[in-house]
């Protein structure tokens, strides 16, 4: 056995991920790849010495194979993610009994799940019966950050296995994990019920992963209890500045308070979005102007967005039906057990939502 090959199965031994109960967190992954792909067959697949077995399945009954019939042996020795368009035109698999038998393999790409040393454990994969012509560059980026979810699940095990009462730390983290996954879900649910094309669908949603992702990595810093406010309205702001060096966004720095999770991962969607509206069509854009972002603390809580524009619009605009108004009129609204309001005029724009406190604010224990 090679010297890289056996510290490769020690590093999949200590996960002890092998054999494993079923866990929603990896299961979200799966479905989620599934449904960004347009894939039938979604897996976490982990490569052991001598078969292939399975973390999470979507659309498939299966939990292993030998590993000398798995694609995902072959993907795991690649940097990057492995794409077979048609398994019947590659010499490696023509004659797979994955191929020519259930479950009728023909378009496979995986992404390599790599631990910080550089061991791949195994991958996450999208399998289709019907062959490809194409999986593009955003494909790849979607798999890849999905995969990367996955070792940031299997990693977060790895240091709550370090703590002495691992029920309760198993329990605090799928909870705060499915914060982000519902997110995710949800968006995916608005994409789909939009007239969005295929190209521009997966954008936005690869965009919207982005935004979450960063705000988990706030709350990490946290220890996942909570975030500052202004420390990520700051963040998710700052990509939006035209010209850094000369800011045109103002974020209160006066009665900073300290957020949910569940609160900062709708407020991150929010400002994000607030942001992509202002670049193309408001203050951010090339009519330039000044945004404002600020809120009240209190028993009625407010979050207020202002825009105003150097050169006055034409009257009129509506907020459309599209997948960034329901994120500002549905998702965030109904997070914070609030109302939105909107104010589209010559001289700017104005969007405003309140929130109930205990939606918004950290619970005490």
């Amino acid at each position: 056995m090679a010297k890289d090959e056996k510290a490769r199965l020690a590093a999949l031994s200590k996960t002890k991920l092998m054999d494993s109960d079923a866990d929603p967190r990896f299961d979200r992954l799966t479905r989620l790849a599934a449904n960004a792909l347009e894939a039938e067959i979604a897996l976490v697949s982990l490569i052991d010495a001598d078969r292939q077995w399975f973390k999470s399945c979507y659309g498939i009954n299966s939990t292993e194979t030998s590993r000398d019939v798995a694609f995902c042996d072959h993907a795991i020795r690649s940097s990057d993610v492995m794409v077979v368009p048609d398994a019947r035109k590659d010499a490696r698999f023509a004659d797979n009994p994955l191929v020519t038998g259930e479950p009728f393999i023909r378009f496979y790409a995986g992404a390599p799940l790599i631990t910080r040393e550089g061991h791949a454990l195994g991958t996450l994969c999208v399998i289709d019966p019907k062959p490809r012509e194409t999986f593009d560059e955003t494909d790849k980026e979607i798999l890849r950050d999905l995969a990367a979810g996955v070792m940031a699940v299997i990693e977060t095990e790895a240091k709550a296995r370090q703590v002495d009462d691992l029920s309760v730390i198993n329990r605090e983290l799928e909870h705060r994990m499915g914060n982000m996954y519902a997110h995710v879900s949800s968006l995916i649910s608005l994409l789909d019920k939009s007239n969005l094309d295929r190209e521009e669908f997966v954008r936005r949603l690869r965009e919207k992963i982005n935004t979450l992702a960063e705000t988990q990595s706030l709350l990490a810093v946290n220890e996942w209890k909570s975030v500052s406010l202004r420390q990520l309205a700051v963040k998710a702001l700052q990509t939006f500045e035209p010209e850094p060096d000369h800011p045109v966004i103002g974020i209160q720095d006066t009665g900073d308070f300290h957020i949910s999770p569940r609160a900062a991962f709708a407020m991150s969607l929010l400002l994000n979005e607030l942001g992509t509206n202002a670049v193309k069509h408001g203050a951010l854009g090339v009519s330039g102007g000044r945004v404002t972002f600020g809120w009240t603390e209190g028993p009625n809580m407010q979050f207020a967005w202002r825009e105003e524009l150097l050169e006055p619009r034409a009257p009129g605009g509506e907020p459309g039906n599209g997948f960034g108004s329901m994120i500002l009129k549905r998702i965030v609204p109904k997070t914070f057990g609030g109302e939105a309001v909107f104010d589209i005029h010559p001289g700017g724009f104005h969007y405003s939502v309140t929130a109930l406190p205990d939606r918004v604010l950290l619970r005490k224990s």
